[in-house]
Order: C-alpha cells, then sequence, then structure tokens
C-alpha cells in the first residue's frame, strides 16, 4: 500500500458514506426529537415544516431517503409531496410516518402510493430504533411486512370500504346526506343504506340516525381520520 508522503504511514482508509434523510412533520418537537434520534443513528439530517419547506430543502440536499408525516398542515399534504417526489425522478426512499390508520383515511388507496415505501403509524412506533431500521430498508429496497402498517387488519376501521370510509369522511367534515350525495353523485337513500352499513359494522345501533351518525364521525376522527380540507363548518347532523 501506497504511504502518505506527509506521515509516512498508510493513507487512512475513506470514511464511510453518511446517508442523508429528510425530515418533514409539521409539529416542531417532535420534528426535533425525529431528527436526533436518526442522527444518533448515523444519519446526516435535515427539516422541514411543510411540503413547499420540503421541495426546497430536497432542491439543495438531495437526500437520499424522506420521513414524513402526511397531515402537515396548510398546503399540501404528505401524499402529494410524495407524489411530487416520484414526478421529479428523485429516487428517494419514501417512509410515512402518521396517525392515519390507512391512506383511505385521507381519500387514497393503497394503490396510490408509490412503489417501495414504508409506511408506519405514530402510535406502533414504540422503538425509535424502528425509523432507522424502516429508513435503511427502503433506501436497500427491502422493505418488509412489518413495516407496512397499513396492511394490518388489526388497524382500526379496517372492516370498511373504501367507499364507507369516503361517506364516513364526509359525515365527519359536517355534511348532511344530502351534500354527501350530491357530492358523491348518488341519492340521498344511497347515502342512508350506507350509513347503516357502516354502523351495523362497527355495531353502532340507530342505523343513519343522528344520534348513530355523530358516535360513527367520533370514531372516524379518533381513529385518525383527517375531514376534507373543504368541509362546511358545521357538526355532522
Amino acid at each position: 500500500m501506497t504511504e502518505d508522503p506527509a506521515t509516512g504511514r498508510p493513507p487512512s482508509p475513506p470514511a464511510p458514506y453518511r446517508r442523508s434523510v429528510l425530515v418533514v412533520e409539521d409539529e416542531p418537537l417532535l420534528r426535533d426529537a425525529l431528527g436526533r434520534s436518526l442522527e444518533a443513528h448515523g444519519f446526516a439530517v435535515a427539516t422541514a415544516a411543510s411540503a413547499p419547506d420540503a421541495r426546497r430543502a430536497f432542491g439543495l440536499l438531495d437526500p437520499d431517503g424522506v420521513l414524513m408525516d402526511v397531515d402537515l398542515g396548510p398546503g399540501p399534504d404528505g401524499f402529494a409531496l410524495a407524489d411530487a417526489l416520484v414526478s421529479l425522478g428523485t429516487g428517494a426512499a419514501i417512509v410515512f410516518l402518521t396517525d392515519l390508520p390507512d391512506p383511505r383515511f385521507a381519500g387514497r388507496t393503497e394503490k396510490e402510493l408509490p412503489p417501495g415505501v414504508a409506511y408506519l403509524r405514530k402510535s406502533n412506533v414504540r422503538d425509535l430504533d424502528l425509523l432507522a431500521r424502516t429508513l435503511d430498508a427502503a433506501m436497500r429496497g427491502t422493505v418488509e411486512a412489518g413495516m407496512r402498517h397499513d396492511r394490518d387488519p388489526g388497524r382500526p376501521l379496517a372492516s370498511l370500504t373504501r367507499s364507507q370510509l369516503d361517506v364516513l369522511r364526509l359525515v365527519a367534515s359536517g355534511y348532511t346526506n344530502a351534500r354527501i350525495a350530491m357530492r358523491r353523485g348518488t341519492t340521498t337513500r344511497a347515502v342512508e343504506k350506507a350509513l347503516e352499513r357502516i354502523c351495523e359494522t362497527l355495531g353502532i345501533p340507530g342505523g343513519s340516525e343522528g344520534n348513530a351518525r355523530v358516535e360513527a364521525a367520533r370514531r372516524f376522527l379518533e381513529a385518525g381520520g383527517r375531514p376534507v380540507p373543504d368541509g362546511p363548518e358545521q357538526s355532522p347532523a
């Protein structure tokens, strides 16, 4: 091995590559905690509080991976940000860290997520080492079943269909049955029947009546569901 002429000793081996991660989270304390945890696991970390901030940071840093919440406050959500990163051809690994049991709670399906993503529910992450392992797996293209919490059959409201969750999301957003029917292009009776099936599946007595409707909306919100951004400002009725 060639010696370093300055020291007379063999040169030091090159430092291992330090992979970079962009953490996108609108809650400041959690954002900082995630950043510190990932730095402790050897990642170079940058943070952003919103989708626009993340787009600007991504352009400067070109990170190897992105750990992002779905609900990022006003503006584009994490799903929209992921779509943008994929459309730019960045190749960055994507890990969602969210309160949503699965993408249907935000009006998406699993098939609408980018390929190779990981999906972790915040309430299920009791060991911060899981974040580092999941990011490593996503970067290597080896995401495991345990890193896709959106596929967990025991997740909240897993027994409801995409269509039923769409109706329930509108109920939780304050829409009347008539307005839900108008938005979905169906009849009011079809909405009532959907609510009856939802309540039956969830074991809520009363079908589409007022109290049952409010209880169904409460369960949706408690499970982490998000109202539609343009929902009317009124209580479910």
